[in-house]
């Protein structure tokens, strides 16, 4: 019998174990969850390291892809072979819309100034986005994800995307209430697009701040849309 599966994406300049408190909700319910690292060493090696993922799970069954925050551009580029798509938080491109462009409406212009970006285009998180991504979370956990926060090069695409995996595949939104580094009223707006949404009161970080909520949402919207 086939066998539905979730993976888990995470956002820009952390990693996979930031999703750990969602995802052992989920296993408690015999949810399969498996994530993926990405290299962030170019927009185009993080979409082929999650297109590999989702190729290979498919072989077994129905795949959910969660991605967080920036990574809802990369799902959208790589996840046309899943059956169902979870964006937190996430950039959920429109057809047309350049995410550049979008950049001056999508978030805080004082988190973004916690942004320190090298010549050669490596981005970086300074120590004040704390305030911004974990205003809800509790401190210990806010400490370890900054102290494991990782440096990028992976670019925010110019050009509008072609085919966004969510305009033909299922796709469900969590829009984070209490989000102090996205603007909360794009996310509503996005949410909109979505066939499930749900708004939680917690901030950009929500597998921290709201896990159980967070997991509820997904395994209910999995349920209804691969079943298991």
């Amino acid at each position: 019998m086939a066998e539905s599966s979730i993976l888990f994406v995470h956002g820009s300049f952390f990693s996979a174990w930031t999703w750990l408190p969602v995802i052992e909700r989920l296993t408690s319910h015999g949810v399969e969850c498996r994530t993926v690292e990405l290299p962030f060493t170019a927009l185009a090696d993080d979409v082929e390291v999650v297109r590999r993922a989702i190729a290979e799970m498919s072989t077994r069954g129905p795949v959910t892809a969660v991605c967080h925050s920036y990574t809802g551009i990369t799902l959208s580029l790589a996840g046309h072979d899943a059956s169902h798509l979870v964006y937190v938080a996430a950039r959920m491109p429109a057809l047309g819309e350049s995410q550049v462009e979008l950049n001056k409406d999508w978030g805080n212009p004082q988190f973004r100034s916690c942004f320190v970006i090298d010549p050669d285009g490596t981005m970086s998180l300074r120590d004040e986005a704390t305030e911004f991504l974990f205003n809800r979370t509790p401190q210990n956990m806010a400490r370890i994800a900054m102290a494991g926060r990782r440096s990028m090069k992976s670019e925010i695409p110019a050009a509008p995307l072609d085919d966004p995996a969510w305009i033909n595949v299922p796709s469900s939104y969590v829009i984070c209430g209490d989000d102090r580094a996205v603007n909360i009223d794009q996310q509503r707006m996005r949410a909109g697009w979505a066939k499930h949404s749900i708004e939680i009161d917690c901030d950009h970080s929500p597998f921290f701040s709201a896990p159980d909520e967070t997991a509820s949402f997904i395994y209910d919207t999995h349920d209804a849309e691969v079943g298991r």
